[in-house]
């Protein structure tokens, strides 16, 4: 047996177990975090089929932010905890290193901000440009040096109305009791 098919079995029976733990589970948060990493080893799938593109797709849209918005919604209506049962899980330590590390990534996506982490290649503009773009380096390659250096800002501030319409939406459907 090769590497290569003792790599899919384990896969496999990973999956297999992280996608009947996504039924089983009767937490929906233990079951939304199940379904994250049966997202995960499907990227790994990809990955072994060379299928870079949709590896780190999957990883970017379902694995990240998608099951991240779905955690975040099921954690604010989980209707059978309340406030003194969360206040107790947390360790004494864990706000001082979610500050650190909140101040870390806001220091590295600044950095990479104002010293210009933006290849040459993706500073080309205009039809003509893209389209020479795609002749040399292909389609998926030009679409993402177009969305993620050319359209980022629009990129984002999507994102963020995404958030918005969701803690919007769990202002007005919160219950009162």
């Amino acid at each position: 047996m090769t590497i290569s098919i003792v790599s899919f079995i384990v896969l496999a029976v990973a999956t297999t177990a992280t996608a009947i733990g996504v039924i089983a589970f009767k937490n929906a948060v233990h079951s939304a975090l199940s379904l994250i990493l049966t997202l995960l080893f499907l990227a790994l799938f990809y990955l072994q089929l060379q299928a870079m593109f949709i590896a780190t797709v999957q990883v970017l849209i379902y694995a990240g932010a998608i099951m991240v918005l779905f955690l975040f919604v099921v954690t604010m209506l989980a209707p059978d905890q309340n406030e003194s049962s969360l206040q107790e899980d947390h360790l004494p330590w864990q706000r001082l290193l979610g500050g650190l590390l909140g101040v870390v990534l806001v220091g590295a996506l600044s950095y990479l901000l104002f010293n210009g982490a933006q290849s040459a290649a993706a500073k080309t503009v205009g039809a003509e440009s893209l389209s020479a773009k795609v002749a040399s380096v292909g389609n998926t390659e030009a679409f993402g040096l177009a969305l993620f250096h050319g359209y980022l800002f629009p990129f984002e501030v999507t994102s963020l109305l995404i958030v918005i319409a969701i803690l919007g939406a769990l202002v007005f459907g919160r219950r009162t009791s």
